[in-house]
């Protein structure tokens, strides 16, 4: 398969992810670069809800009806604020930055480009092939829940990947953005989507969102929306470590929602502050709810990472609220929001960390041997790599040193200080996170099943644009001292050197995390199947209803989505398993001797038998949990069907 052949899917999955987003903000009075930025997670709120909706209807999860739904609600959305205007004269009074013109549009346009193709880069070259499968924990699960939502046409967070828990009687709550999106692209093999899916969602979105909300938070200027993307692409923490060596497909594109969420509660804010007109006010919060229900809709725990960038944000402006109601004598309502504020900043957390539904998430255990300086050192160069080598951070040294000299100059010129906070928040408890597990307030790193590589993400938002200032503030100061046009031309140059040679520099290390997760015998956690088995996979040629037993770690759970084929155990966690599941993984290898092996293997339908021999020497992916289902006796009552190294798939023959 090539890399074109790949377009399709791409440019479907952009089209789907902004247009939609777009439409429903420009309805509510959001123009512009703003528009398309913040659109990915308005259009994927949108999708969240009508994955329940349409699953309550019975109504299948197909882009016809899709599209249909979307138009409707978009011609509701238009009445609603037709019906407004008409009202009440719509005054545009919502704060917004003023047009770009056509250089600076071009010059943001070029930068959101090149960030994109810089992160893209490393990607494609090291790719075995468009369609190479993730080889990691996580993606086998997000892999197979795409092939479930496509068989069923239903990928409501409500149940919907039933099929993948046991016999399909467990049910929980999942976030299903991530697979309600991709389930929609047009390619027929689920690994390319979702490699598309990374390249479009992980680079295009991330980027085209720090670009629109640098231009929000610094309007004045344009340069720092074209340096934001170029920054982002020497981050090797997102998308590199989330997306790829950590799979993290849900919660990744959470994260690459952050930025455009942020933008509308930040446009919201300012119309509230600015005292808009009513409309504009009311199109103000609408977005900005939407922009959040997108993030939350990719997975719950953006709701946390959220509050990490934009709460700063909102508590500074109640909190300015506050203290203006005080200097005003209003001391009893200024005192209320104060102590309302104090009560949700300290009282908040403290009770979702006690909230039972929780309880899988905040009580995870994670060990941890590092030290908080060593921890802390890891986040700020960027080396929050969750794979076992930390990488050069000196090649981000540059990057670093603008993102504190930023925070230092935003503290002393007393313009948009939350985004300091929004920066030593999610640092903190990354250190935390990655540090001594005896920290008293390591707990407040739960939220993220305390791993630092899921809140390292979440730093680079404020990181990009803190830089971007700094760096901006240095052409400009050149500019004014230095009357000579050259001298500004050449403090630019020198500029765009210095963060596109950190993004070019890091390049090697971004292709070595990618190689950790997607190349066999490079994989950082075992390689569940190697190139030869993959290909066997591609060809394997089964009867219709057809399903195969085996160790899942050994490559067998990635037959769905990589050959089309039923599994009876299509995901590496051992959540939900039926009993006849509990008895084939604690004894397969006793087929010839035990009966209820076989009694098992008709109760899950199994038809064959996929074996790999390959040990821990020999790089394979190897789990304590299944050791009995290998090793099965294959010389009798087995025929092979295919075979490629040490896996081989057999026709089971042995229970009659």
């Amino acid at each position: 398969m090539s890399w074109w052949a790949l377009v399709p899917d791409a440019l479907a999955l952009a089209l789907l992810a902004v247009v939609p987003g777009a439409l429903a903000l420009r309805l509510l009075g959001v123009r512009g670069l703003a528009a398309l930025a913040a659109a990915p997670p308005v259009t994927v709120a949108a999708l969240g809800v009508l994955s329940v909706l349409l699953a309550r209807l019975g109504v299948a999860w197909r882009l016809p009806a899709v599209l249909a739904c979307l138009a409707l609600m978009l011609a509701v959305l238009g009445g609603l604020a037709w019906l407004v205007t008409r009202r009440r004269a719509a005054d545009d009074g919502a704060w917004q930055p003023g047009p770009l013109g056509t250089r600076r549009g071009l010059a943001v346009a070029a930068g959101t480009v090149a960030g994109a193709v810089l992160l893209a880069v490393p990607f494609v070259a090291t790719l075995p092939g468009p369609d190479a499968p993730l080889q990691q924990w996580d993606a086998v699960f997000h892999l197979n829940a795409l092939v479930t939502a496509r068989e069923t046409g239903v990928v409501t967070p409500l149940g919907g990947l039933a099929p993948l828990y046991g016999n399909g009687t467990l049910a929980p709550y999942y976030p299903t953005g991530w697979h309600a999106l991709l389930a929609l692209a047009p390619g027929a093999s689920v690994p390319a989507v979702t490699n598309a899916g990374v390249l479009v969602l992980g680079t295009g979105v991330w980027v085209l969102g720090l670009a629109g909300l640098a231009r929000e938070v610094f309007p004045r200027r344009a340069l720092p929306a074209v340096l934001a993307p170029l920054l982002a692409a020497g981050f090797v923490a997102y998308p590199a470590v989330q997306l790829t060596v950590l799979a993290q497909l849900a919660n990744g594109l959470s994260t690459a929602l952050l930025p455009g969420a942020v933008l509308l509660v930040l446009r919201a804010v300012r119309a509230v502050q600015g005292r808009a007109g009513a409309p504009a006010v009311a199109g103000s919060v609408v977005a900005a709810a939407a922009g959040v229900g997108g993030v939350v809709v990719a997975h719950a725990s953006g709701l946390f990472s959220l509050a990490l960038v934009a709460g700063p944000l909102v508590v500074g402006a109640l909190g300015g609220w506050a203290v203006r109601l005080l200097r005003r004598g209003r001391r009893a309502a200024g005192g209320a929001v104060l102590a309302a504020l104090a009560t949700a900043v300290v009282g908040v957390p403290v009770v979702l960390a006690n909230v039972d539904a929780l309880s899988s998430v905040v009580g995870f255990e994670r060990a941890s041997g590092r030290s908080h300086a060593a921890a802390l050192r890891e986040v700020l160069l960027d080396q929050t790599l969750a794979h076992g080598y930390p990488g050069d951070g000196r090649g981000h040294l540059a990057v670093t040193a603008a993102t504190v000299v930023g925070a230092v100059l935003l503290v002393l010129h007393r313009r948009h200080r939350w985004l300091v906070a929004a920066l030593v928040l999610p640092v903190a408890l990354a250190v935390l996170a990655a540090g001594p597990a005896d920290h008293p307030l390591r707990w407040l790193a739960s939220f993220w099943y305390t791993q630092a590589g899921r809140i390292a993400p979440v730093a680079v938002v404020p990181a990009v644009l803190l830089a971007a200032y700094a760096l901006t503030t240095a052409v400009d100061a050149v500019r004014r001292r230095v009357p000579a046009r050259a001298a500004g031309h050449l403090a630019l140059a020198a500029v765009l050197a210095v963060v596109v040679g950190t993004a070019v520099a890091r390049l090697p290390l971004q292709a070595r995390v990618v190689a950790s997760a997607y190349v066999p015998g490079e994989l950082a956690w075992g390689t569940m199947a190697t190139a030869e088995e993959l290909a066997m996979m591609r060809e394997l040629d089964l009867p219709a209803g057809a399903v195969v037993v085996g160790d899942p770690f050994n490559g067998s759970a990635l037959l769905p989505a990589v050959a089309g084929v039923d599994v009876v155990f299509p995901q590496l966690g051992a959540s939900g398993m039926s009993p006849a599941q509990r008895v084939l993984q604690e004894g397969l290898a006793a087929v010839h001797e035990d009966p209820a092996v076989c009694a098992a293997l008709t109760d899950v339908g199994a038809t064959h038998l996929y074996q790999d021999t390959a040990t821990v020497e020999d790089g394979a992916k190897l789990d304590d949990r299944t050791a009995a289902m290998r090793g099965v006796d294959v010389s009798e009552g087995f025929t092979e069907v295919a075979r490629a190294g040490e896996a081989a798939v057999y026709s089971i023959d042995t229970c009659g």
